[in-house]
């Protein structure tokens, strides 16, 4: 696999794929092999204990009619046991293959080759950005994209909050929380924004991360991108003044302004 060559992509995942079949086949057939024996020791013990009754009612000075009774009632025991044992081979054959059949879809056929489906959203000042209906956005990943192909969902959350992205910064993470987890935006802040946040807890990567190829994430997964991310609301405004007295000649819509560190807040600037 390290080394291609000039053999085909297909030709290898074919080989990869034609080994791991043989192989899980040949798994699944010793363990059913192995279930196979244990019901057949389960019914010798009860043949040997069957046997052993009536070898100890022969020993016995019983009459005729009543050896012949006991027997009876000892056969029908002996048969009901035998086909309460065969009934449960049959159900643990039958569960056997439905879990063989799970295991293929689950490892075989469903290996995201299409994509996979997530959700996303932007954790920022203890804060989860949310879509529309207050829901998580969902995207679907392709096989080979990096986690980068997310930001455009950021920059969609962002905007619904009437705020646009200024600029991401070195920093960008991508924690990951399992569709099998409380996904809750409750339970997400609770975990991400405590004073020991458990965020060691959870799959967290950068934004070059192929998150199917390399860490098998699940459908349904959420990605919770955090760190240094920037928004216009955050940047501080000019000040008006500053703008004005460097640009005298520049035409301007007003000539107000409101800057706390100049302290005129509203004044024009002919006054």
């Amino acid at each position: 696999v390290d080394k291609i060559g000039d053999n085909s992509i297909r030709f290898i995942l074919e080989e990869l794929f034609r080994e791991t079949l043989v192989s899980g086949l040949s798994d699944h057939l010793a363990s059913e092999n192995d279930m196979k024996s244990r019901f057949k020791r389960k019914k010798r013990e009860i043949e040997n204990k069957y046997e052993q009754i009536l070898l100890k009612l022969q020993k016995e000075n019983l009459s005729t009619e009543n050896y012949q009774l006991q027997r009876e009632e000892h056969m029908n025991l002996f048969r009901q046991q035998i086909q309460l044992l065969e009934d449960d081979q049959r159900q643990v054959q039958i569960l056997f293959i439905q879990a063989y059949k799970e295991h293929l879809k689950t490892h075989v056929s469903n290996f995201s080759a299409i994509g996979t489906l997530v959700k996303v959203t932007l954790l920022k000042n203890n804060q989860l950005y949310m879509g529309k209906d207050n829901q998580y956005l969902t995207k679907q990943l392709r096989l080979e994209d990096k986690l980068e192909e997310l930001l455009p969902c950021i920059e969609e959350l962002v905007q619904l909050q009437q705020d646009k992205v200024n600029k991401y910064g070195d920093i960008i993470l991508f924690t990951c929380i399992s569709p099998l987890e409380n996904q809750s935006s409750q339970s997400v802040l609770q975990k991400l924004t405590a004073d020991d946040p458990l965020i060691d807890d959870h799959l967290t990567v950068s934004k070059n991360c192929r998150a199917i190829l390399e860490h098998k994430i699940l459908p349904g997964t959420l990605i919770i991108v955090h760190g240094d991310i920037l928004l216009e609301s955050e940047v501080p405004k000019q000040c008006i003044i500053e703008t004005f007295l460097n640009y005298p000649n520049r035409e301007h819509i007003v000539d107000y302004f409101e800057c706390t560190q100049c302290l005129r807040n509203g004044q024009s600037l002919r006054c």
